[in-house]
Order: structure tokens, then sequence, then C-alpha cells
């Protein structure tokens, strides 16, 4: 009997309970709403102060955007305090804005040694949100990622189009070594590029090696390989033909280095390519002769527009041939010519077979853009650089006869006896039309 009171009261505070709770998802909803309506009221009137918010989504979307293109080669970085992660936190609208446009999420930079599970994580979430669309990876320092990172990148090779190395530390992995490098991972990659930074942690590796490499990306059409070297061993006996490459920069572009210093690379890979789609080529150190070049352009036969090669002080000997013409009858598409000497070769004009296989207009008919680097003035025939450029006068529109900063710039005392005829010379073709600079940086004649 004494039980009776007792069920009543437990069942009273059940119903009890059961109506605050019904209450609280009440309010809860009303609070919920409330709150919405206030960041809506909220939105309305940053429609009114924020000129922004009164852009369409498609323009906001597309500001965001233009925030990545700064730099090609220095890709965000998934942090909190980087674009574009640093939207999310902005306020509610870019934060939709930022996850409704995928594109924003296709450019990824991964630095060295990360570890932990929630830097895998959020690299993952980074990638999902880019989709299907083509991705652009940066890998930044030793390469020595923890292997869930290189499984994920591993997992989306496939979407991989733009593919950069910047390495800075020694005893660093080879690419080769690496999952993401292998067949058919790199088979969308269009743009390779591989950098070291210090001059002593070069990329060494046998020929081999690197057609490995450039093999495991069939579609490539730029390519840029900087301080990159190759043991002397015997030549592969396979060649590779990359029909799509464009553009090859072998060395960092207009500094000439020796073998040792960083943005050197060696060029004697071209002793095994087939480039017949080849528009532009760099070359930093060119260490092969000028039969070698030439068996190159014979069997590639590349619509060549732009060419830079730096003359190796070793080779100086080997390219004063009538092979220096024969190369150049091989390549009538070429409209800029840009040659750099090493101070090795300060003691003869290294230009010399150059300049007179220039005097022949058939030679290079489309030439428009000529540019020489010598290491010092008086290394030059100004002579013959008037009566090259005066048999060019109808074609070639620019001439630059540039000099490292160093250099004095009033080269007056290193013309010969008719000195004064040939700068008359040269200012009367700059009166026709032609853009003539001949200094440092942007002094004149």
């Amino acid at each position: 009997m004494p039980q009776k009171p007792q069920n009543s009261a437990i069942s009273k505070l059940r119903d009890d309970i059961d109506e605050l709770s019904s209450a609280i998802d009440t309010h809860k909803a009303i609070l919920e709403d409330l709150l919405n309506r206030r960041g809506d009221a909220r939105q309305r009137l940053n429609f009114y102060l924020d000129p922004m918010a009164r852009l369409p989504l498609e323009i906001q979307s597309h500001i965001f955007l233009l925030v990545d293109e700064d730099s090609e080669d220095c890709l965000p970085k998934p942090a909190p305090g980087s674009p574009p992660m640093l939207f999310l936190s902005v306020c509610r609208l870019w934060r939709y804005i930022a996850l409704s446009a995928s594109k924003l999420w296709t450019q990824i930079q991964m630095e060295y040694l990360p570890r932990g599970s929630d830097y895998s994580a959020l690299c993952k979430l980074w990638l999902e949100r880019a989709g299907n669309l083509p991705l652009s990876l940066a890998l930044c320092g030793s390469l020595n990622l923890e292997e869930s990172v290189l499984d994920l990148l591993a997992s989306y090779g496939l979407q991989l189009e733009h593919l950069a190395l910047h390495v800075s530390l020694k005893g660093v992995r080879r690419p080769w070594e690496l999952q993401i490098f292998e067949e058919p991972a790199l088979s969308s990659v269009k743009t390779l590029f591989i950098e070291v930074a210090d001059s002593d942690g070069a990329y060494y590796g046998n020929m081999a090696e690197w057609l490995q490499l450039l093999r495991a990306a069939p579609q490539l059409s730029r390519c840029i390989m900087s301080n990159t070297f190759y043991n002397y061993e015997p030549l592969p006996s396979q060649s590779l033909a990359l029909p799509s490459l464009e553009s090859l920069t072998l060395g960092k572009r207009g500094v000439p280095n020796m073998r040792g210093d960083a943005g050197s690379s060696s060029s004697t890979i071209l002793l095994l390519l087939t480039l017949p789609a080849l528009k532009t080529l760099t070359l930093s150190e060119l260490d092969i002769t000028d039969e070698e070049f030439f068996a190159f352009l014979s069997r590639s036969s590349p619509p060549l527009e732009s060419l830079e090669m730096t003359l190796m002080y070793h080779l100086e000997e080997l390219w004063l041939g009538p092979t220096v013409s024969e190369c150049f009858r091989l390549i009538p598409t070429l409209t800029s010519l840009d040659l750099f000497a090493l101070p090795g070769l300060a003691t003869t004009d290294s230009f010399l077979p150059f300049i007179e296989t220039l005097a022949s207009p058939e030679v290079l008919p489309n030439l428009r853009d000529l540019k020489f680097h010598p290491p010092s003035p008086a290394t030059i025939d100004y002579a013959g650089v008037l009566a090259m450029l005066t048999s060019r006068a109808t074609s070639l529109e620019r001439f630059e006869l540039r000099f490292k900063e160093y250099v004095r710039t009033d080269y007056t005392r290193d013309l010969p006896a008719e000195g004064s005829e040939v700068r008359a010379g040269l200012r009367q073709l700059s009166r026709n039309g032609m853009i003539i600079h001949i200094g440092d940086r942007e002094n004149l004649l």
C-alpha cells in the first residue's frame, strides 16, 4: 500500500521531464530561428555597408581565386592563417563562398616532415573539396613525408596536372623512390618543376633514373629541372620521346653556372631525348658538343621559337666549326636567341662563330630578338656585330649586348680604331627602328 504514492511521484516526475524537454526543444528551435534571422539581418546590413557583399557570388568567388594566382611557384599551405583556409573564419558568407568554389582547393603546398593524423586529415579534406578538378601540388623540404600523406597523394595522382619539388635539405629521398612518381601516377601531369636550393644538395642519379621519372609523365608539356646532375655511367640504350613537351629548362634562366653551383643542370640528357613539339629550350650548362646538339635537333625536328644557352669554357673550341650554322638551319622557326658566355671565355670572342653565322639572313630567317651576354666588353668584335645587324636590319627587331653590373658601361676604349664608325652605324640602325641595348641593365648605346 505505501508504494502507490511513490509510483505516482515517479510518473509525475517523468511527465515533468518530458514537458521540460519539449519546452527546451521548442526554445532551441526558437533560438536557432532567432540566430538565423539575426544572421540574415546582418547579411542584409552588410549588403548596404559592404560594397563586396553587393557583388554577385560568381564575382566574389573570382576575387577569392585571384588571391591564389599571385605566384605560380608559391602555392597555398593547409594552415589556418593562409588562404583559402583563412576565408572560412571571416564570416558566414565568406565561408559559404570558399566552400562552394572548388577551384580554390585545387592548389596545395605541403611542407617537409609533417607529422600527426591532423595534418593528414586536413590534407585529405582539402583535396576532397577540390572535387574532380585538376590539381597543382608543391612538395617542399626533404620529401620525407609520412606514409599516410604519400598514400593520399598517390590516390589523387591521376588528377595531378602541375607538380613542383622545392628541396632544400641534404639526404633527401630521390623523387623516383616515391610511389607518387611511379607509372601511371603522373599520367596527367603537364608541368614538372624540380629545384634543389642548396648547392651541396643536388639531385644525383644515373641517366636511366631520370628517364624513368620523365617516362612516368607522357603528357608533360613543360619541364624545369634546376641543380640536377647525372652520374657519368654508360648511357642507357633506350631513349625517350616526349611528344607533348613544349618547354624545357635545364638550370636557372640566365644563370651561367659551373658544376656544383645552385641552379646548374646538365644538358647531357638531350642525348637521349626526342622532343618533336619543343618550342622553348633553356640550357644553363651546355656540356654537349655542337655535333651532339645537331643530332638532337635532327631527330626531334622541333618547331623551336626560343633558345637560351650558356657556353661552357671547356667546350669553346667545339662550338667554332660549321656545325653551328648547320644547327641553326634545322630550326628556321626560331624567333628569340639568347647566348651567355662564362668568365673563362674572356680571352676570346666567344660569340664569333655565331656572329659570322648570323651575318647571313638565310640562317634563322624569322629571328626577331637577339641577345649576347659576354663576360667582358673587350671580348666582342663590334665591327662584326654591326655588319651582322646591318644584314638583318629588315627583320631583326631587338638586339641586346648585356654586361654584368660591375662591368663599366663606357666601352668606348674597347672599340677598335673604327669605333666611331661602329657607334654611328649602330645609332643609325636604332633610328631606323631596331631596339638596341648595349651595357648593363637599362643603359643604352
